[in-house]
């Protein structure tokens, strides 16, 4: 059994407005084993991204945010640390990829430098060393001769490159965990198949944990070994890849596995669509945040919020009052999906 390498509980992120404390992440829990990879999936607005940089915390916590909860990493609580305690982890026991490389990238310095600079900021090593760790860790993502791509700087680079440095920076100080945010976004197909090949081998090569944020649900049965589904700063589900391919028990998992586009539709036929719309964060439902968009929503679902709790006789967790009664009723619908999820990362790979 592998042993978790982070685990959040009951993390609730929440930003300051002109009308109180909105919560962009409620009650958030979830693990990352040794050597896992786990994907948070769900539309935009739903969180993912706040959670993946609250774990670092990257927001101000002076002016615009409040943590609440618990956010493990080795044992240790980092919404406890002092500002340099955390400055000390981030980069080094933990590093992100940002879903822009162009802006992430400083542009004034070349991009050796800037491989160099996460180095020298975190490790007793030397400047040559650095330098020459640097040349390993372009050649390792694979961008090629990398002695003179060093000496280069970001804009001379294509998209795809400027993305694999930022992997070999996120790389730089041989992380336990990446947190990779939206690591494909902007990029071609075939780009987006090698960047996710690259990240699966780094994971194999150096037991490297992966939090991978993603709205490819495609890529997610392709790569992850575990799946949790957000809505509305909420955890609703967490299985794995399998179970939640196969038998997705929350109605929101349905609905994103139905509206995944399959190789194998009728031409001209639209495309399935969730109903409805993200409610506000300032007007939240008093029951079920899904309930307005949820064809299975009773009188309770309106009136009091479910908890997220264990699936009997696999390890799953739902946040539903009717996962019951749906769970047998979706799995063949499951299984077509995971079926166009595998398709749609094999037709990527050979368009």
């Amino acid at each position: 059994m592998t042993k978790p390498i982070l685990e959040i509980k009951e993390l609730k992120t929440s930003f300051k407005a002109y009308n109180g404390l909105l919560p962009a992440v409620d009650g958030v829990s979830l693990t990352v084993n040794e050597g896992e990879i786990v994907g948070v999936v769900g539309e935009s607005g739903c969180g993912k991204s706040v959670t993946a940089q609250s774990i670092l915390r990257l927001f101000d916590e002076r002016k615009e945010v409040k943590y609440e909860g618990e956010i493990s990493y080795g044992g240790v609580n980092l919404l406890s640390l002092k500002a340099k305690q955390m400055s000390s982890i981030r980069g080094n026991d933990i590093s992100m990829i940002f879903q822009d490389p162009l802006t992430s990238l400083n542009p004034v310095y070349p991009i050796g430098e800037q491989i160099v600079e996460a180095m020298l900021a975190h490790q007793r090593i030397s400047k040559k060393q650095a330098m020459q760790r640097a040349i390993e860790l372009l050649q390792l993502t694979g961008i090629p001769s990398p002695q003179e791509r060093y000496h280069q700087y970001p804009h001379q680079l294509s998209g795809g490159m400027r993305q694999r440095v930022m992997i070999a920076i996120a790389l730089a100080c041989r992380p336990k965990l990446l947190i990779a945010d939206e690591p494909t976004t902007a990029l071609d197909v075939t780009i987006q198949a090698q960047i996710m090949s690259l990240l699966a081998r780094l994971n194999k090569q150096l037991n490297m944990s992966i939090l991978l944020i993603t709205h490819d649900l495609g890529i997610v049965a392709e790569t992850c070994h575990k799946v949790v589904v957000m809505y509305l700063g909420q955890v609703v589900e967490t299985a794995s890849v399998q179970e939640l391919f196969q038998s997705p028990r929350h109605p929101y998992t349905q609905a994103l596995l139905q509206a995944m586009p399959r190789i194998d539709s009728e031409r001209g036929k639209p495309l399935t669509v969730i109903e409805g719309s993200l409610p506000t964060l300032n007007q939240l439902p008093q029951g079920c945040r899904f309930v307005s968009r949820c064809s299975y929503a009773t009188e309770k679902c309106h009136s009091a919020s479910p908890i997220l709790k264990p699936v009997e006789g696999v390890q799953a967790l739902v946040r539903c009052w009717n996962a019951d009664l749906i769970k047998i009723e979706s799995r063949s619908q499951g299984q077509q999906a995971r079926s166009g999820g595998e398709d749609h990362v094999i037709q990527s790979v050979q368009s």
